[in-house]
This record gives structure tokens, sequence and C-alpha cells, in this order.
């Protein structure tokens, strides 16, 4: 098992591929999730609901792990097929986590959530690793990567959300104070159009008492 993905977020270390390459961009292979967890990816474009999916997935393989653990091995996946797929959706969270970062996605629900479930999470996952059953033989090192990639996704989530909460606010008072400004700007212009067609009719009016007198 490869060594778990490291969460950045951009005031520490950009992720310039993440920001130049979109996620359409990308290869759509994905052969840890079924038919129809792609389709709810696919539907799932708001940042937020994304993430919220991708919980949703984790919490499922972790089901299906503790039934493969008590079922010693008579179960469709294996223990570390379940594990695997388990990193392998954390690390896609990453990446849509980080992308969105990058392109200012509002993803404060799905962070709290995230925040929320992952420790519950977590324990799970040490819970597997202080009381190993026979189905989870051999997998030792998958169970310490997951553990660690789960405590870096946490760990980055928690910088996101927080300066996502710091910027949002100040981005939609920003937006407000442009809105007045622009609504002034209006308004002076209206009421410079108002003098200009003042100005006009009584430059109309006064070539037709012109035009009346030299008759």
């Amino acid at each position: 098992m490869k060594r778990y993905r490291r969460f950045r977020c951009p005031e520490f270390a950009l992720a310039m591929l993440l920001a130049v390459c979109p996620l359409w961009a990308r290869p759509q292979s994905q052969p840890y999730l079924t038919s129809s967890e792609v389709n709810k990816l696919r539907d799932a474009q708001d940042p937020s609901q994304r993430i919220k999916v991708y919980v949703s997935f984790q919490q499922k393989r972790l089901e299906l792990m503790e039934a493969a653990s008590d079922a010693n091995g008579d179960v469709r996946q294996s223990f570390d097929e379940l594990l695997n797929q388990y990193i392998d959706i954390d690390n896609e969270m990453k990446n849509w986590i980080q992308y969105q970062y990058n392109r200012d996605g509002d993803m404060r629900k799905g962070l709290r959530l995230l925040l929320d479930q992952g420790p519950k999470q977590l324990e799970i996952l040490r819970h597997f690793q202080n009381s190993p059953s026979p189905a989870q033989r051999g997998a030792e090192s998958s169970l310490h990567d997951a553990i660690a990639d789960m405590n870096d996704t946490l760990n980055g989530a928690t910088q996101a959300l927080a300066a996502q909460q710091k910027k949002f606010p100040a981005m939609k008072q920003a937006s407000k104070a442009e809105a007045k400004e622009l609504k002034k700007q209006r308004k002076e212009q209206e009421k410079l159009n108002r003098k200009e067609r003042k100005m006009r009719n009584k430059h109309r009016k006064q070539q037709n008492q012109d035009g009346s007198g030299g008759n």
C-alpha cells in the first residue's frame, strides 16, 4: 500500500497541479467505487454535498470492513481490499477539498460534517488496529496508513474551514459594499440624466419660442 497523500491548504503550500488541472480533465477510472457511487458523485457538484457523499462512501466501507472482520473471510470482499478502497476514497476527497479551496468553493457545511464524522471513523479504525481479527491479517500497514490519512484529512479540513469561515463573511461584506457603491453610482447617473433631460427640454422650448417669435 502506497503512503498516504498529505492535504495542504494554499497558505502553506499550493498544490499547483490541482489548481491548473480541473477534476473533469483527470482520469475518470475509479475501480474503488461502484457504478452507483460514480453516478452519485457525478450528481453531487455542490462542493459541500460532494464531501458529504465521500464521507458516506467511507462509512459504508467501514461497515463492510466490520462485516468482513466478523465473518472470518467468508465475505465478497476482503478486509484489506475494503480498507484500500477507504484510503482511495479519502485521497479523492482530499483532491476535491483542495481543488474547491483553490477556487473559493464554499465547503463549510461539508467540512463541518467531515469534522463531525471523521473522528468517529478514526475510532473504528483504531479499534480494528487494537483488536485485530484473523480476517485483518496482513492489513497492519494499510491500517496505519488509513489512520494517518484520516488524521491528515481532518487537520486539513480544520484549516480549510477556519479559513473559509473568515473569508466568506468578508467576501459577503465586500459584495454588499460593492453593491452599495453601484447603487450610489446609478443614483448619481440617474440624477445627471434628469438634469440633462431638463436642459434639453429647456433648450428645445427656447428654440420653439425663438421660432415662434421669428414668425
